[in-house]
């Protein structure tokens, strides 16, 4: 199996046709792990495990495919056939069963057997999509007509996400567009967003750290920025805060951002914005 170094355990869920608020309620749906974050070797193939869960009192049958995700230049997210990328790993990956019935309140497992090309290099990434119906047909109209209890016919469709990074031939080059920061006020916090774009192939989740420091270099405050992630050619803005009070003055902030690479050391960048509270 493959050894994913981050699982997120609550899948993405998309409610397409819903007829009893009642039904929808009751709803016990799960698809662990979600999100796989994973070092492969290239040439090699690896089996994934995906646990579904049913909770209903309905048989629900499950199809198991993949689809493409990317970001565009607006840093909107993009979903398209598999293959479309030119970073999919969707081509990779075949379910087995890539259809199962899983009984009420039960779970069962589909394996997801991921071959990884020889010529890979750097990250490539797939959505798996988990669709449920209701194995059973509908009762005819006329048996409907007598029921008294209302029924529900709900279908569920769960996205994920299947991130590999090969051990070797993996770039890395997170470049600092430029920031800006607004101080605080009686009224709001201290706001920095940073301009990053991720030029290598793979992707990376970057953390951090920014001090404030006073004319004469003395410290005046800290705060630490959350990790966010980037994949390959992805720019977004990374956005943190400060609650604290700064007195009138030129201060200069000092920002720290680490981000780890497959088979490499972590990388720390460094970036100073000026900061004037009047």
């Amino acid at each position: 199996m493959i050894q994913p170094k981050r699982l997120i355990l609550l899948a993405a869920i998309t409610l397409f046709s819903f007829f009893s608020i009642a039904s929808a309620q009751q709803l016990s749906v799960a698809i662990t792990p979600a999100s796989i974050d994973a070092t492969v070797n290239r040439g090699a193939s690896y089996i994934q495990t995906f646990t579904l869960v049913n909770g209903t009192g309905t048989r629900l049958r499950f199809k198991c495919s993949v689809a493409d995700m990317w970001y565009d230049e607006s840093n909107k997210r993009v979903t398209g056939r598999p293959g479309t990328h030119h970073r999919s790993a969707s081509l990779w990956v075949q379910f087995s069963p890539e259809e199962i019935v899983i009984e009420p309140h039960t779970s069962g497992t589909v394996n997801a057997v991921v071959t990884v090309p020889q010529t890979a290099a750097g990250g490539y990434y797939s959505v798996p999509v988990f669709e449920a119906m209701p194995a059973d047909p509908l009762l005819a109209d006329a048996t409907l007509a007598t029921v008294t209890t209302a029924t529900a016919t709900i279908g569920i469709r769960f996205n994920g996400l299947m991130m590999f990074t090969t051990l070797d031939a993996a770039e890395y080059n997170l470049e600092i567009m430029g920031g800006q920061i607004t101080p605080p006020s009686a009224s709001a916090e201290l706001a920095m967003q940073l301009d990053l774009r991720n030029r290598g192939n793979a992707h990376v989740r970057v953390r951090g750290s920014f001090a404030i420091l006073n004319s004469l270099g003395v410290l005046a405050g800290r705060g630490a920025i959350e990790e966010k992630r980037y994949l390959p050619d992805q720019r977004d803005m990374l956005s943190t805060g400060w609650a604290g009070e700064l007195p009138p003055g030129i201060y200069t902030t000092v920002i720290t951002l680490t981000y780890d690479r497959v088979g490499m050391e972590p990388t720390t960048l460094l970036y100073e914005l000026p900061l004037v509270v009047q």
